[in-house]
């Protein structure tokens, strides 16, 4: 997968555009707040209906704006070369094209333009809260199961349904929803298990290549007891979700454990070292999903000196290289880009107020 045409506007500051990136490495440069890293976040947006800066759409918006617009021409080692539109009002309301087209869900846009983030809030993955660690979890497994998505909406069908009826005591419907309940999970919490133990091999083999000194750990806790069947945690926890009003366990409450020894990795390593472990993990994911879809992941890395040094400046960039997909790089400084890595396959763009040009 590569972007061969992107077109935006409407987006915060950036003047409308038109670029034709290269199928390997684009290098973007630019001072703070030119508008470099909203190309990023455009693209992002295209590809999974949300921002990496925001949570709210209005604020990606230009303000002289009533809508943003993009138009992507991709090659995609599965369909070929096709078109991708979006839409997307001040109101929120959105529309979707593929090959003019209208796709019915943001999760069809995701699939047909599979993209890998690395900026300052990935961070996240390691602080953060569990949600985001079961998200990233979760998107290596829907890239892969094609069924995993349908199988994702049941479960929360059935975990809404059982909570409203703890929530109103309704005891005559609760064995009804906890049989539901309990299928769904056990569905989800099997795809999560399959993915990881794939994914962990090659994590640990791209965190070496960036890293050998520094040792962390995955462990993935599935939201209950290991050793206890789901049936049986519901149960004894029964009387304590109907006075609270919610089910306290099961694959919502599951969590990618992150760890050097027992601790968590956030609490013992540098942030440097805290960046080339979520860099591991990203790639990672995308090196994955690219040998088992036989498709190639887009990574979008955004400040790529912030917390690297040189030596994993160079490592990082040469992985991805090697992994032959196509990457858009944003730094302030353009010699941040080019002092450890020049690679033959690039273009190289510079942004100045909203405007990009290629050099």
């Amino acid at each position: 997968m590569s972007i061969r045409q992107l077109k935006v506007s409407g987006v915060r500051n950036l003047q409308p555009l038109e670029i034709t990136p290269h199928a390997g490495v684009n290098f973007i440069y630019g001072d703070n707040g030119c508008g470099k890293t909203s190309i990023l976040e455009a693209i992002a947006l295209m590809a999974s209906g949300k921002s990496f800066r925001t949570t709210k759409i209005q604020h990606v918006l230009n303000h002289e704006a009533d809508r943003i617009e993009m138009f992507l021409e991709v090659d995609d080692e599965e369909r070929g070369v096709c078109t991708m539109d979006s839409l997307r009002l001040k109101n929120g309301d959105t529309l979707l094209k593929l090959n003019g087209s209208v796709l019915t869900s943001q999760a069809e846009a995701a699939h047909w333009l599979p993209v890998q983030i690395i900026d300052p809030n990935t961070f996240k993955l390691l602080s953060g809260s569990p949600e985001e660690r079961r998200q990233f979890i979760d998107w290596g497994v829907f890239h892969v199961e094609h069924k995993f998505m349908e199988q994702w909406k049941t479960f929360r069908k059935q975990l809404k349904q059982r909570n409203a009826v703890l929530k109103q005591k309704e005891l005559e419907w609760l064995p009804t929803w906890t049989a539901g309940f309990i299928e769904s999970a056990e569905v989800i919490d099997q795809h999560r298990q399959a993915y990881l133990k794939r994914f962990k091999p090659e994590f640990e083999k791209i965190l070496s290549q960036l890293d050998e000194s520094i040792d962390v750990q995955l462990a993935y806790y599935r939201g209950w007891d290991k050793d206890t069947p789901l049936v049986d945690v519901l149960e004894k926890q029964q009387e304590r979700d109907l006075v609270i009003g919610y089910t306290q366990s099961g694959p919502h409450r599951a969590e990618l454990r992150i760890k050097v020894g027992k601790l968590p990795a956030a609490e013992i390593l540098s942030r440097g070292q805290q960046k080339t472990v979520v860099s591991a993990l990203k790639i990672a994911q995308g090196a994955l999903f690219q040998q088992e879809s036989q498709r190639r992941t887009i990574y979008l890395v955004d400040d790529l000196a912030s917390e690297l040094d040189e030596k994993h400046r160079h490592a990082l960039c040469k992985l991805l290289e090697s992994l032959d997909c196509q990457v858009f790089i944003t730094s302030i400084d353009k010699e941040k880009l080019t002092d450890v890595w020049q690679p033959s396959a690039s273009k190289m763009f510079h942004v100045e107020q909203g405007v990009i040009v290629e050099e």
